[in-house]
């Protein structure tokens, strides 16, 4: 139930932040293994995106075909990130969750997200989240190491609220490979308080610069 993080987008935009103009895509491919329950099989997910970038105002189409129709997303956004001299990287956008077969699941977000490096290898990730139309917001943490130029050690935890007005959590840890400077493979946990059963993701992504000048 991982909400989509732009830390993808992130990363990519930022070294090209002071062009006029940048175009960003992206895709993955993703197998979610029992995500369901035990024993429930794989589900496939192919995700994508395309970026619009300029001055650090940006917006940008995030969309979603899963073997599940109803889980089927086409996601708009729109926001403004930088970086202060002191390295921390900051976002603020506002993104709406958009199911192409399942209307009435639909909502939006208010994001402030906060990047921050602690030394060479190890950084830190903040996400405050809240949605106006039902009243409800969310907390994420995230750390992650470098344990080589490739190799990426991660763990997210977080807190949502949910319509009862309970609170429920989440939590993934796992490992990136870097097959390129655009292409990576991940391996990764995911667990919660909502969840039918824990369950391993595997994805295969590609970020990129498409143009800029």
């Amino acid at each position: 139930m991982f909400r989509i993080g732009l830390a993808a987008l992130v990363l990519v935009a930022g070294s090209a932040a002071a062009q006029d103009l940048t175009v960003y895509g992206g895709g993955e491919l993703e197998f979610a293994f029992d995500e369901d329950g035990p024993n429930t099989g794989t589900n496939t997910y192919l995700k994508g995106y395309l970026e619009v970038e300029s001055h650090g105002f940006y917006a940008g189409l995030w969309a979603k075909i899963a073997n599940d129709d109803a889980s089927n997303r086409a996601d708009p956004y729109l926001g403004y990130r930088g970086e202060t001299a002191g390295g921390l990287s900051y976002d603020v956008s506002y993104y709406r969750y958009n199911y192409v077969n399942d209307s009435a699941s639909n909502y939006g977000e208010v994001i402030l997200s906060l990047g921050m490096p602690f030394g060479d290898k190890l950084s830190g990730t903040l996400d405050l989240a809240y949605d106006p139309e039902n009243a409800l917001g969310n907390v994420y943490v995230g750390a992650a190491y470098a344990a080589t130029d490739k190799l990426e050690i991660s763990a997210n935890y977080g807190v949502y609220e949910v319509a009862d007005a309970a609170s429920e959590q989440e939590w993934d840890f796992g490992a990136t490979w870097y097959l390129t400077d655009e292409t990576a493979m991940d391996l990764r946990y995911y667990d919660g308080s909502e969840y039918l059963g824990s369950y391993v993701g595997l994805s295969l992504s590609w970020d990129s610069t498409l143009f800029t000048r």
